[in-house]
């Protein structure tokens, strides 16, 4: 059910007019009602950066730090200074500011271009794959609408600046195109670049999991209609003889733990121990692997919200929780595969951080916006597709205003 060549091109100039307007009227709006939290950057500076911080300071002077704030500055600090013991930005995981450092060195450009422009590319070309795999399995009306709702969402402006969210969408996008179509080989470097990238991505380790598992041989597997259905829906041969000529999926299961390796590798080398950046997230204070199993503690923190939207207790992040709830059961009927991707992309990060940033987090769980288009697909729902379109907007507009501002965003 793609679309033809034609649609194609349409899909994609759109979608590079998006990007344009949308920078366009970043900078008109920062240029012509500046409101800089100049207190806060100050002691943002003070409090998380050292002196090697002057140099990317008077990069980012003027229109440009208005591009620079919040985790960009730590990305930007991370491939302008690179990993050393004690260093707090060692929280961050290391891909996306190596990407931005090797393509400035290349480029001898300015790192905040340089990043700037890889967001946009990075996420431009995952939205076109998103759009090219959700319209070969769900239909074009469905794959048109999921899309918009997926830009336009209060999290998705993220897309546009120097955050992981851009590199880890195309990943994931790169991870699902490559399950969809047995491209193994797409998926493996998908699934092996995804932990590098933030901690989430061992956790592709699931839909990788689920799609191996219903390629097997095993006739228990059908006992379950559910199952059988999905087996069906994937076309598998189930004889002994297409189970191990397989191998390719049975390599990939691997690739996400040899990923996690080389980040473990990698900052033994830089830092002289591999858990320095799990050491640095304590200056956070929020995320932990341990909240993964404190049920309680995260049910609890549900219904403890004590703003609109900050840091901590804000009480958009748990509504954008309560949009995945919405959706969960039409999302397992879309496939369980869907899922499989749905809790690594929705709820574990909900459930690390006790729903800190969750709004930007659930920007990546794409099968949310595949089953508000699926929904507002119906007859009688489709008045709901200028209501989200509306809400989402708003949103969107008040978070940008607060990020290029200083203010909390996510």
């Amino acid at each position: 059910m793609s679309g033809n060549g034609k649609d194609w091109r349409l899909i994609l100039l759109w979608l590079v007019l998006v990007k344009i307007g949308y920078l366009a009227a970043v900078c008109g709006s920062v240029k012509l009602w500046p409101d800089f939290d100049e207190e806060r950057f100050s002691a943002i500076n003070t409090g998380w950066f050292n002196a090697s911080v002057q140099s990317l300071e008077k990069r980012a002077s003027g229109l440009t730090r208005h591009f620079a704030t919040w985790d960009a500055r730590h990305y930007l600090f991370l491939s302008e200074v690179g990993y050393s013991k004690g260093v707090k930005s060692c929280a961050f995981y290391p891909l996306w500011p190596l990407v931005i450092r090797c393509l400035s060195l290349l480029t001898a450009g300015n790192q905040l271009i340089v990043g700037l422009v890889l967001a946009n590319v990075f996420s431009l070309a995952a939205w076109t794959l998103f759009y090219n795999v959700t319209s070969r399995r769900f239909g074009e009306s469905v794959a048109r609408w999921a899309l918009v709702y997926l830009i336009i969402f209060p999290g998705s402006l993220f897309y546009q600046f120097i955050y992981s969210e851009p590199l880890l969408f195309l990943l994931v996008m790169g991870l699902w195109y490559g399950l969809e179509r047995e491209r193994f080989g797409m998926a493996w470097v998908a699934a092996f670049l995804l932990p590098l990238t933030r901690a989430v991505g061992v956790f592709s380790v699931l839909p990788i999991g689920w799609h191996w598992l219903m390629n097997q041989p095993w006739g228990w597997l059908g006992r379950w209609r559910w199952m059988e259905t999905e087996r069906r829906r994937l076309g598998s041969d189930r004889s002994t003889d297409a189970a191990a000529a397989r191998w390719p999926e049975t390599v990939l299961l691997a690739a996400p733990m040899l990923g996690l390796a080389a980040y473990f590798g990698l900052m033994w080398v830089w830092t002289e121990s591999p858990f320095e950046g799990i050491e640095a997230q304590k200056y956070w204070g929020v995320h932990s692997i341990g909240n993964l199993w404190d049920v309680p503690r995260f049910v609890l923190g549900f219904f403890e919200p004590t703003k609109w939207h900050g840091f901590r207790g804000s009480v958009l992040d748990r509504c954008a929780f309560l949009l995945l709830l919405f959706c969960l059961p039409l999302i397992w009927r879309l496939g369980k595969d869907m899922v499989m991707w749905t809790y690594m992309l929705g709820i574990l990060p909900a459930m690390s951080g006790t729903f800190t940033s969750y709004t930007r987090f659930a920007c990546c769980a794409f099968p949310v916006f595949i089953a508000l288009a699926v929904f507002s697909e119906r007859q009688a729902w489709r008045w709901l597709r200028m209501g989200l379109v509306a809400t989402f907007g708003v949103l969107h507009i008040v978070l940008l205003w607060r990020f290029v501002n200083l203010r909390w965003a996510g």
